[in-house]
């Protein structure tokens, strides 16, 4: 402990004592394994050191005692991401010029998409630009675990990676926030949050008015952060296929990738430009490099066994594997959600209304926006513009496999007929009983999807 009071630090930290007392100044360079010359040499305004300062000896001490350097190993290729990149360098720029102000962007996206490889990658490239020290930490979010970090247990990480010791962090855990922010006052750091769970998990960890940026992932859109922090919101897409196509020639090898470019094309559609999926595809053809990559395409082209073949263990583990990480999302989920993503496979048509979706679940029409509410803040279904909502049929997949496991047999054929009376297509029941294969049939003559189709 200091010896200081919470709320004498955060008044010292936000300037609203702006002459501290030697005292006060002593105290709090105790706590933090300062030397206390080096207050004792810097004035009555206490200590003012440049960056160059904090990694050197000034006195008896150095003011930062470690610099951090928490980043990750980056990939050694990203593939396409260019206008991401590019608004986050547009993002580095604006921060150069709002000196002693937070500025904060949100990565969202769906399970698999690459948050996390392309903040640690920007993070890389922008490093330098931060001198005072890169802080990173998994929060958790949706783990398999299901145990989201605390921010307190974040703070404390963090403390530690800035040399303190055990004894000389705060029992608190106000008092640790507190310190944290202190540390953090008049320093340009890169903070990474990475797969946070939600925006009350985030907000401790921002700074309090240090020249800091910070770059958060997650697989909900923290629209909060945006009200509140001002945070910018940037959402990853599937990559486009010119991007998958890169992707898979430098997993695969060029040569490889022109030799055999009709079955590449259908692995990017079958993945759906899934980075996560595409990598997996990617390490089984590593793993059997005899078997041509049409084999490949055999194998994930029935929809019943796309999951399976994406959940391989012999290349898959709980953070690479498909089936895996769309569960974590789907377990964050109410009730209701969850039971509105399973029926909602079954939709023959590539767009789902509200009324659609009211249908399927024989809920009322408020209630069902309330619910792809969820599932579009979950980024389990996308939205457009007008208000629909499509399914990924890699997710598509998937919430068929879940419903075939927690619905009864009942409660899908009345969803079913619900749905076929919505869409006009009750004359194909028989079809819809086939599953995917019927579905797909339905999607060739339903009216509703030959209008779609122009």
């Amino acid at each position: 402990m200091s010896g200081l009071g919470v709320r004498t630090i955060s008044d010292i930290e936000r300037g609203r004592i702006a002459r501290p007392h030697r005292r006060s100044v002593d105290l709090l360079c105790n706590a933090l394994g300062l030397g206390v010359g080096a207050a004792a040499s810097d004035g009555p305004g206490g200590p003012t050191a440049t960056p160059a300062d904090r990694n050197g000896h000034s006195g008896s001490a150095p003011l930062l005692p470690v610099v951090p350097r928490q980043l990750p190993t980056a990939i050694r290729h990203l593939a396409g991401r260019t206008d991401e990149l590019r608004i986050l360098d547009g993002l580095l720029g604006r921060f150069y010029g709002a000196a002693g102000t937070v500025l904060t962007v949100a990565i969202s996206g769906t399970a698999g998409v690459g948050k996390t490889t392309l903040a640690v990658h920007w993070a890389h490239r922008a490093a330098k630009h931060f001198p005072d020290g890169q802080l990173y930490v998994n929060l958790r979010g949706f783990d398999p675990s299901g145990a989201p970090m605390a921010p307190s247990d974040a703070i404390r990480g963090f403390l530690e990676a800035f040399g303190m010791s055990a004894e000389r962090i705060p029992a608190s855990p106000d008092a640790q926030a507190a310190l944290y922010r202190s540390l953090l006052a008049g320093r340009r750091m890169l903070i990474t949050l990475d797969n946070a769970r939600d925006d009350a998990q985030v907000r401790p960890l921002l700074p309090g008015s240090a020249p800091c940026l910070v770059v958060v992932t997650s697989r909900r859109q923290l629209a909060g952060l945006a009200a509140t922090e001002a945070a910018h919101l940037l959402t990853l897409d599937m990559l486009t296929r010119a991007e998958a196509h890169e992707m898979l020639s430098h997993r695969l090898g060029r040569q490889l990738v022109d030799d055999e470019t009709g079955a590449v094309g259908e692995l990017i559609s079958l993945c759906t430009g899934l980075p996560l999926a595409l990598a997996i595809v990617a390490a089984r053809h590593a793993a059997r490099p005899s078997h041509p990559l049409q084999a490949l395409v055999e194998e994930l082209r029935p929809v019943q066994g796309r999951m399976k073949v994406l959940d391989a263990t012999d290349v898959a583990d709980a953070v690479t594997s498909t089936r895996a990480v769309f569960s974590w999302s789907y377990q964050s989920l109410s009730h209701q959600a969850a039971r509105m993503f399973r029926l909602l496979a079954a939709h023959p048509e590539p767009e789902i209304t509200a009324a659609a979706a009211a249908s399927v679940a024989g809920v009322g029409p408020e209630r069902a926006r309330q619910l792809l509410t969820e599932l579009v803040l979950a980024n389990l279904l996308a939205e457009h513009a007008d208000g629909s909502c499509t399914f990924n049929d890699l997710l598509r997949a998937y919430a068929a496999e879940q419903a075939g496991g927690s619905d009864s047999h009942g409660g899908q054929s009345a969803a079913m007929r619900r749905m076929l009376d919505h869409t006009g297509t009750r004359p194909f029941g028989a079809a819809m009983m086939r599953g995917p294969q019927g579905l797909a049939e339905i999607r060739r003559v339903s009216p509703c999807h030959r209008s779609a189709r122009g």
